[in-house]
């Protein structure tokens, strides 16, 4: 079998094709395609091929037939039948490149143990990829640049090219995007900055990953600035605060608003009980009050300014 390279697949490296062509197929171990490769049963252009090649378009990928008749057939993924409209009211931008999306609160942006049933962000993704017939390969899908936790709203990006992706996630890891995301808060802040150490841990109580503050791991940095504070006729003092991210840590601004005794309002795992408590009950808040407001990158001599709307309940709390 033969297989030719797409220009959103050039420039992986050879064994990493090799990983997402056979991923489908539960039987092939890594071993067994590093064993392929070493053995010239998966050659590029006819001849035998490192690990670490990178691909060019056009490349031939030969594949033995004998390895395809003896695999399984792969089973079909989920993807939840979503409208186009109720789609493209969540899409912020689109062009070439990058598909940008103002992620609901309440939406999981992959299934995991918890969420096998739910309709997911993947899916959206999955589905607009159908919908638009949008270039694809067995080696390359649409792919979402990073994450947001489920109660978080705001920006979320999806990469439509193997080079977009790359590219975002190069910029993310270089600390080379700027992100800023608005919180509505208990209480009040009285710093611009933090610069603490987390660590990564486990919370019992909710069966999954938690940060601590800890002075022994790495550091982390968030820039704030207070907008506004108001005394809230259910919550007391709130204040509604910008939190410029300068490091990436899971649940950063989260736990670094916690350490500052001005807990995010409906942050369940960095809490304050009781004003979670009267938001709900009083107020039908269900969500955590976070949202990816802003992100900026530069892709092929092209400036992304992204700004995303604020939620209904954001403006409500201090009208």
């Amino acid at each position: 079998m033969e297989y030719t390279i797409k220009e959103t697949e050039k420039e992986q490296r050879f064994d990493r094709f090799c990983r997402k062509y056979f991923k489908p197929y539960t039987e092939v171990k890594l071993w067994d395609i590093f064993a392929y490769i070493r053995k010239w049963i998966i050659k590029v252009n006819g001849k035998k091929a490192k690990e670490n090649y990178k691909l060019i378009l056009w490349d031939v990928i030969y594949i033995n037939d004998k390895i395809i008749d003896t695999l399984s057939m792969p089973k079909e993924s989920k993807v939840n039948k979503l409208s186009s409209r109720k789609i493209r009211k969540i899409i912020l931008q689109e062009d070439r490149n990058y598909v940008i999306f103002n992620k609901p609160a309440g939406l999981v942006v992959h299934p995991g143990n918890k969420h096998r049933d739910d309709v997911t962000l993947n899916d959206y993704l999955q589905q607009w990829v159908e919908i638009n017939n949008v270039d694809t390969s067995e080696t390359f899908n649409p792919a979402l640049c990073f994450r947001l936790d489920k109660d978080t709203s705001g920006i979320i990006i999806w990469g439509k090219t193997y080079d977009s992706v790359k590219h975002l996630n190069e910029l993310i890891r270089e600390r080379k995007t700027k992100k800023k995301y608005i919180a509505i808060v208990s209480g009040t802040i009285k710093t611009q900055s933090v610069t603490v150490s987390l660590l990564r841990g486990f919370d019992k109580r909710f069966g999954k990953a938690k940060m601590y503050v800890d002075p022994k791991w790495d550091m982390t940095q968030t820039d704030f600035k207070l907008i506004e504070t108001t005394t809230h006729p259910v919550l007391g003092e709130i204040s509604f605060v910008e939190a410029t991210l300068h490091s990436g840590k899971m649940h950063q601004i989260r736990v670094h608003l916690a350490h500052l005794k001005a807990p995010i309002i409906g942050d369940l795992m960095y809490w304050n009980p009781v004003i979670n408590r009267l938001s709900t009950k009083k107020l039908w808040i269900t969500r955590q009050l976070l949202h990816s407001r802003q992100y900026g990158f530069d892709y092929k001599k092209k400036k992304y300014d992204i700004t995303c709307p604020l939620p209904t309940i954001f403006k409500e709390l201090f009208e």
